[in-house]
């Protein structure tokens, strides 16, 4: 189907025709709540869901994978609250890209600007989203994968805390980066779900805050971003100050890269030797790039990760929190160059890798439109202060707007 035939289905090219619109029976746990009722959930192919595979993207991953015994821990508990099951996503192959592409199964298309890429790797469950195919839907976040679409496409993401939401029954990529994540039209919903997979409350409202704007992450933003972006903080003038962390975003990054590439070695390696002829040709160049790392990259990159973690644990005593846009633009056009995309995803990686490498929570929200294309800004706090971040989230989503 063409870009026009799937808009005009509504479809988008969200979803993998295992397991849409329907599940096998057994599958639908029994509802012991309603707070999630009238919603409808996606689910990124990565969640087992009984009686399916659980495909990741690549066919022949999925035809070697047995049919899973139970739904993934998330999954149910989002059905035992009342949500309407719709379907399993799209994703880029084992969760390894950030772009939306899939080699096999097409890219979803991003409602916001059918001409660009949505992001991934859950594409689809961002495009479900945006497009109103979805109220909910499941994605996981190792390097960026809910907040980097969710910028793209003009959505809600989350990336709670490492650890916070149990991953049992989802497949991870890099397991201390990885986290569970989930989009939304409206914060309402975002916190909603939040408070269903972690068991816990947001309140609605907010004790004092002050924002703290690193200016390092602030420059790797388009200039066009960070003008507006610096315009817009107006609004919050008395709660912003503008800091000036020493820390290397480029060597953050590396070290980023090189752990997650290393732990992706650890669990793919073998698999990723005999089946590399099964990957598209950008997926397959990183699986190649993670089977070269060596140990004293690693050793190196850890001592950059525990810096960081220092660094970051410094940076937000209780109260305060960072706010940047999410990535440096706009998404990158679909007929965008290979080696375009490349470089837009190594400059989002600077500023991504914050939360990733402590492990902190980070709620992206739509923000603002630059040449046809939506803009997300941030929110991210310290590690367990994932309720607040939602709430600050939407102070500053109401002041900014």
């Amino acid at each position: 189907m063409t870009q026009s035939d799937l808009l005009q289905a509504g479809l988008h090219g969200a979803f993998v025709a295992d397991g849409f619109d329907s599940l096998p029976p057994g599958a639908l746990p029994p509802r012991t709540g309603a707070r999630l009722a009238t919603l409808r959930v996606a689910v990124k192919d990565v969640f087992d869901i009984a009686g399916l595979r659980t495909g990741a993207g690549n066919p022949v991953w999925r035809d070697q994978q047995p049919v899973a015994a139970r739904t993934a821990l998330a999954v149910r508990a989002l059905l035992e609250e009342g949500a309407q099951w719709i379907g399993k996503t799209v994703t880029d192959e084992l969760t390894y890209s950030l772009a939306g592409v899939n080699a096999h199964y097409g890219t979803p298309v991003n409602p916001a600007d059918p001409a660009r890429i949505p992001g991934g790797s859950s594409s689809g469950s961002v495009v479900a989203v945006a497009a109103g195919d979805a109220d909910i839907a499941l994605g996981t976040d190792c390097g960026g994968s809910v907040r980097l679409p969710a910028s793209y496409c003009g959505v809600w993401g989350m990336r709670p805390t490492h650890g916070r939401i149990a991953t049992d029954g989802c497949l991870t990529l890099a397991h201390s980066f990885d986290t569970v994540g989930w989009f939304a039209r409206d914060p309402h919903t975002l916190a909603l779900v939040f408070e269903v997979l972690a068991q816990s409350v947001v309140a609605s409202d907010h004790d004092g805050f002050a924002i703290h704007v690193p200016r390092n992450l602030l420059a790797c933003a388009d200039a066009p971003v960070a003008t507006r972006f610096e315009a817009a903080l107006g609004a919050l003038r008395e709660r912003v100050s503008f800091v000036a962390p020493q820390a290397s975003l480029a060597d953050w990054a590396q070290a980023f890269r090189v752990l997650q590439a290393a732990e992706i070695a650890q669990r793919y390696g073998p698999w990723a030797r005999e089946h590399a002829a099964s990957f598209g040709a950008d997926v397959g160049a990183r699986f190649a790039m993670s089977l070269s790392i060596t140990r004293e990259q690693i050793a190196q990159a850890q001592r950059v990760r525990i810096e960081a973690i220092r660094a970051m644990a410094e940076a937000s005593p209780q109260g305060v929190y960072w706010v940047v846009p999410t990535v440096p633009g706009g998404a990158p056009r679909a007929d965008a160059s290979a080696q375009t995309v490349d470089y837009t995803r190594a400059r989002a990686q600077q500023m991504l890798c914050v939360a990733g490498l402590a492990g902190l929570p980070q709620v992206s929200m739509p923000w603002t439109v630059i040449d046809g294309a939506p803009v997300g800004v941030s929110v991210i706090g310290a590690r367990g202060a994932d309720e607040a971040v939602l709430r600050v989230a939407r102070a500053v989503h109401e002041a900014m707007r």
